[in-house]
């Protein structure tokens, strides 16, 4: 496995393989789970190689976020990533990937963007869309892959190729969850294992509840302070108030916001 640290290096490593290899890519900001890993395995059915990126990213962190505190396990993620034989990784310092003090930001779809995290997280889309065709273009993927907890970034991403016509195919992974029901996420080491079995309500309450109004209240009541509760269409273009549409919730509980989402039938 080839640990990467300069665009330079990733470039040049890319740049050796023959055309008739193709390469999955996975990006990630670190502290590994196994919702990381099951789209690195997801990419590897696809592809011949598989790239995977660890970069914190500063500029979808707000003000007030847990950026610098972010956890950097970078030993143990390489290790992973070494026993699932992903091909290469590509570690960056800040510096490689932000040249400048200021720098170039792409703009998403307002559509996208200006509803759910986008009120909460004010510029983190405009971060994600930037990083992202950032690493688009130093790696140069044929795949990449997201998983659909981050189920807005995920169509971020994808009207952001769509848009801009880069040749690079996403591929939708779901969301993996611990036995409670939890979705996997690298801020649930922030909980401890008590909490984390009293979090899994969200998942829980996604699935039985009857309404949203149902679903909000329920988890008041249990002590989840919710920063949105709501039903959207698929492509989230619109709310809807259809018997088909697609849940998403953020939420702190313990003092760790959580994110998740489920498409309700």
């Amino acid at each position: 496995m080839k640990i990467l640290r300069t665009r330079k290096a990733m470039i040049a490593w890319r740049k050796q393989l023959s055309p008739k290899i193709s390469v999955g890519f996975v990006p990630t900001m670190g502290a590994l789970h196994d919702g990381h890993l099951s789209l690195v395995r997801a990419a590897f059915k696809q592809n011949d190689k598989v790239v995977v990126s660890i970069f914190v990213n500063p500029t979808q962190f707000g003000p007030h976020e847990d950026f610098k505190k972010y956890p950097r396990p970078e030993v143990k993620d390489i290790g992973l990533l070494r026993a699932e034989n992903v091909s290469a990784v590509f570690i960056p310092s800040v510096e490689e990937i932000y040249t400048s003090k200021e720098s170039t930001m792409v703009v998403p779809r307002k559509s996208l963007t200006s509803q759910l995290e986008g009120i909460f997280r004010p510029g983190h889309f405009e971060g994600v869309a930037t990083v992202v065709l950032k690493f688009f273009e130093i790696v140069r993927p044929d795949r990449a892959y997201f998983g659909e907890k981050d189920f807005q970034q995920l169509r971020v991403i994808e009207t952001l190729v769509e848009d801009l016509f880069l040749p690079i195919e996403i591929k939708r992974c779901r969301t993996l969850r611990e036995k409670s029901g939890l979705a996997l996420s690298s801020r649930n080491a922030y909980l401890s294992s008590q909490d984390r079995l009293r979090a899994a309500q969200i998942f829980r309450t996604l699935t039985t509840a009857r309404s949203v109004g149902e679903a909000k209240a329920k988890l008041k009541r249990s002590g989840f302070k919710i920063q949105y509760l709501e039903a959207w269409e698929e492509n989230l273009r619109f709310p809807s108030r259809a018997k088909k549409s697609r849940w998403l919730i953020a939420t702190t509980f313990q003092g760790v916001r959580l994110i998740d989402n489920l498409l309700r039938d």
